[in-house]
């Protein structure tokens, strides 16, 4: 059994810190650092629905993401969250009209907000 030390570095690839041999046993340790429940829910919808019109604006995203990012020691800049907002909005927005419906939510259809 080899050990090897990882990093990811926040990326999706991680950097190996070892030579991992043909053939070898790779055993991972991997600590929890927290469980929550995630974002994409009904009730989080209905936190981020500022004036409650059953639709998400782009502001309205921006500020939960702020909360939630600040809520968990890790604020960023604006630029951060323009380049997630439009992420998000170019995944979840289907008829392209600035706001994403509860339909466009649907929790059932995503994995991911």
């Amino acid at each position: 059994i080899l050990s090897c030390l990882i990093l990811t570095n926040g990326s999706h690839f991680p950097r190996y810190l070892c030579p991992v041999p043909p053939n070898a046993t790779v055993v991972f340790e991997v600590e929890v650092l927290s469980v929550s429940k995630g974002p994409r829910t009904m009730e989080a919808f209905g936190r981020m629905d500022l004036d409650k019109d059953k639709s998400l604006s782009k502001a309205e995203v921006k500020e939960y993401l702020k909360l939630e990012y600040e809520k968990g020691g890790k604020s960023r800049d604006d630029p951060f969250y323009e380049k997630l907002i439009d992420d998000i909005f170019y995944k979840n927005d289907g008829d392209k009209d600035g706001v994403i419906s509860a339909k466009e939510y649907n929790i059932y259809q995503h994995d991911e907000l």
